[in-house]
């Protein structure tokens, strides 16, 4: 057994050391999938080394716009499988882009807001038009850009979802704190907007990505643990998240940034490259209803 333990770590170590795939081979052959997560495939653009935010393109629902974590300005369209559609350049100010949001109505959100050691009083969210992923430019101009501010001391977010004319953040947090739920309005303003807590979640596990249903029902979200989702009642009713604990499908995976829904459920991408597919019922549209005759 010695022996067989030596060469295994020994062949690690040299794919570690010999670039990317390398890494991700490692990381790959250490997860376990639990029952009702999938593996769909692996991201393929070489210049996408830690996918950190995903969402369906309105465009063309069977491509994905994804990123990379921190100051890449890079907007990557993908395939479900993670084969490369297209790129572009954001042309904007980058400090820690950490997710990406969709209004399902022809515009992308870019949350730069990740902030890590708490440095940041001022993080920021970017709106451009979905472009065509089939025929991109070589950059994409922002429409609008809010400066946010925090409340109180600041804090890292990795998670965004928009709804009805709010941006909605979830706050990262660690050593079982929970995270809180804020929000800021999707209005022109040139002055910085302090964000506004709406309630505090159910969460223990520090977030790593959002989104919300079409229909504005359910709130998913991945952290280090797994992946949740929150249904209300009412569409829109974030504040009644914080009197209801999420539905978990428990996926211990260190490098999982992103998810967004899909028909067959939540698809979630690791920063090593994989993308992951939910399948339990409680991450799945609900049927559309026929109507009476």
């Amino acid at each position: 057994m010695l022996p067989t333990m030596i060469r295994a770590t020994s062949l690690a170590w040299f794919w570690m050391f010999t670039g990317v795939v390398g890494a991700v081979w490692v990381a790959d052959a250490q997860v376990q999938l639990p029952p009702q997560v999938e593996r769909l495939g692996t991201l393929q653009p070489p210049a996408l080394r830690e996918s950190s935010g995903i969402v369906v393109s309105h465009a063309d629902p069977g491509v994905f716009w994804t990123h990379n974590d921190g100051k890449s300005r890079t907007l990557f369209a993908v395939d479900r499988t993670g084969a490369f559609v297209g790129s572009t350049t954001v042309e904007a100010q980058v400090t820690d882009w950490e997710d990406i949001a969709s209004d399902h109505q022809g515009h992308l959100y870019l949350s730069d807001t990740g902030n890590n050691t708490q440095s940041r009083t001022e993080i920021r969210v970017h709106e451009v038009l979905e472009p065509n992923p089939r025929a991109l430019t070589p950059t994409l101009e922002v429409q609008r850009t809010w400066v946010l501010r925090f409340p109180r001391e600041p804090f890292d977010s990795e998670g965004l979802f928009v709804w009805n004319g709010y941006g909605y953040l979830i706050s990262k947090v660690v050593n079982d704190a929970k995270a809180s739920l804020y929000r800021f309005p999707l209005k022109q303003t040139s002055e910085p907007v302090i964000l506004e807590r709406v309630t505090k979640l159910k969460i223990d596990s520090p977030v790593t990505g959002a989104d919300i249903s079409t229909d504005g029902t359910r709130v998913a979200f991945v952290s280090k643990s797994g992946a949740g989702v929150f249904k209300v009642a009412t569409p829109g009713d974030f504040k009644a998240l914080g009197e209801v604990k999420p539905f978990m499908t428990k996926f211990r995976h260190e490098h999982v940034e992103a998810c967004c829904f899909v028909s067959e459920g939540l698809l979630a991408t690791a920063e090593s490259r994989e993308i992951y597919l939910f399948t339990a019922p409680e991450f799945k549209p609900e049927p559309v209803k026929a109507s009476a005759n």
